[in-house]
């Protein structure tokens, strides 16, 4: 069993797929895939001769916030970026799927969508909150106002998102209610609750 997981920014995709993990499903993170992907040897180079030494480190790694901040400017870059690294990334996360055929798979895909890649899953899932709790929890991250804003309307309308979802999880409440919400989605495979 394959489900998809998305949402928009900010709206507890992570935390979904902790409670599923917590629940016996083996977990993907394409965001992490995608941030060791670009630490790799194969892929630091180029993002070096791509954006300069402004998007690294002193120690050589990365600065994803300096990174994030380019992209989300510019959609060429942000297209150039995402041409690089999403091949790796979704060899890497059907590398592990295909790996354990039988368990049960959440993959946490943001643009699972804009990448048309809904055919891949038995179950797509979408994360939902209202803008207002995405925009306060964006600032709570370190983002201004206008950064998050910004970065809302780079992506796909959220109402989009879970018009084409099998299932919406609402993340406005707390903990327990999101996980009560991933408990009666789970029943409905039976065997795949271990705890």
């Amino acid at each position: 069993m394959r489900i998809g997981l998305t949402g928009g920014i900010a709206c507890g995709k992570s935390t979904v797929a902790q409670l599923f993990a917590k629940h016996g499903a083996k977990v993907v993170s394409t965001d992490q895939l995608a941030h060791e992907i670009l630490e790799s040897p194969a892929v630091a180079p180029q993002v070096r001769i791509r954006f300069g030494e402004t998007v690294f480190h002193a120690d050589g790694t990365v600065n994803r916030p300096a990174l994030g901040k380019i992209v989300f400017a510019d959609a060429g870059a942000k297209k150039w970026l995402e041409a690089l690294l999403h091949p790796l990334v979704r060899e890497g996360w059907t590398g592990q799927v295909n790996a354990s055929p039988g368990a049960l798979w959440v993959v946490e895909i943001p643009l699972l969508f804009e990448n048309s890649l809904e055919t891949e899953f038995n179950l797509t899932v979408c994360v939902a909150c209202t803008q207002q709790t995405q925009l306060t929890r964006m600032v709570k991250r370190g983002l201004d106002l206008k950064q998050a804003q910004s970065r809302l309307r780079a992506q796909w309308p959220l109402e989009e998102k879970v018009r084409r979802s099998n299932c919406c999880l609402f993340n406005e409440g707390d903990l327990l209610f999101l996980e009560r919400q991933i408990l009666l989605l789970l029943s409905r495979f039976p065997g795949s609750v271990t705890r």
